[in-house]
């Protein structure tokens, strides 16, 4: 039996992992793959050839820790996760089962796509899903962001102080708060009632096609191209936190896992940690995340 089994191989939870063996706890950590949302790069066309960002680059420390102890992970599918009388039992899909004295969920969450033409091409390629990432990389230009929640136009604010023009593409009106009127008060944002239509370029991202709604001043919807180097797609993301939602982990309405200050949740010996919270979307608050996970659950061990 593991004294911590980890689920996902994202940023908090390669974090978890490492600070979990350092404290000389049996650790197993099971994910489908390193890095999470951290491992797709971004290029842009007057960089070709010369530089590539990516988030992965920032626990590549860690994650080589991990791969010289290969005894410690797994890469595999967990299917299924059941409490059981002072242990947890874990599931996988290639028929393993495992079984740990606390856990660390750090699954993080599905982003929802656009589902447009040239989305699955141009990502990477101009095209993010994160502008904590890669909005530094935008320097001066034109960029677009779409979504109408909190986190796009967290992300339009963000940008609007690094980038020259952006457009916050709406699917639906904004919903009247302190923030969504200092973006209105902005002169280099432009907030836009519209449904997106297609991401163009050849290469890169060039423009975003969008059709604008019939209102008072025009009698149709109308179809508008709009010039840009880069596009943020900032829509509302699902938590993976089906694992331990079923069984009486405590959620938030949209599933996020609800955790305290220590990043524990409501059952006793589970932690969680990154995008399946609710606490941040920045990859080095996931990282301290996951090690203040994983520290919980050693005082935790520690106690019993």
């Amino acid at each position: 039996m593991y004294d911590l089994i980890i689920i996902g191989g994202g940023p908090a939870g390669i974090t978890a992992a490492a600070v979990a063996i350092n404290q000389r706890l049996e650790t197993l950590i099971i994910a489908e793959r390193w890095g999470g949302q951290t491992t797709y790069a971004m290029q842009l066309e007057e960089m070709e050839g010369r530089e590539v960002i990516t988030g992965e680059t920032l626990l590549d420390a860690f994650r080589r820790q991990l791969d010289y102890l290969d005894f410690v992970r797994r890469f595999d599918t967990v299917t299924s996760v059941t409490p059981e009388e002072h242990h947890f039992a874990v599931n996988t899909a290639r028929d393993d089962c495992f079984t740990g004295r606390t856990l660390v969920i750090a699954t993080g969450a599905k982003p929802q796509r656009l589902d447009v033409p040239g989305e699955a091409r141009l990502a990477g390629h101009g095209l993010s899903y994160s502008a904590t990432t890669h909005a530094s990389l935008f320097l001066g230009k034109d960029v677009a962001v779409v979504g109408n929640e909190e986190r796009a136009q967290c992300a339009a604010a963000d940008l609007a102080r690094k980038a020259h023009h952006v457009y916050l593409l709406a699917p639906a009106p904004l919903p009247d708060t302190p923030l969504s009127q200092k973006l209105g008060q902005m002169g280099n944002v432009d907030v836009l009632d519209c449904t997106v239509k297609e991401v163009r370029g050849d290469r890169f991202v060039k423009s975003v096609v969008v059709a604008v709604p019939a209102g008072a001043s025009q009698a149709a919807d109308t179809v508008r191209e709009i010039p840009v180097k880069g596009a943020f797609v900032k829509l509302s993301r699902i938590p993976n936190s089906e694992l331990v939602g079923d069984w009486g982990v405590e959620c938030d309405s949209k599933g996020h896992i609800t955790v305290d200050v220590h990043c524990a949740t409501s059952w006793p010996g589970v932690f969680a940690a990154g995008d399946v919270t609710h606490v941040s979307e920045q990859a080095l608050v996931h990282i301290g995340e996951g090690a203040k996970a994983a520290n919980s659950a050693y005082l935790y061990l520690l106690m019993r």
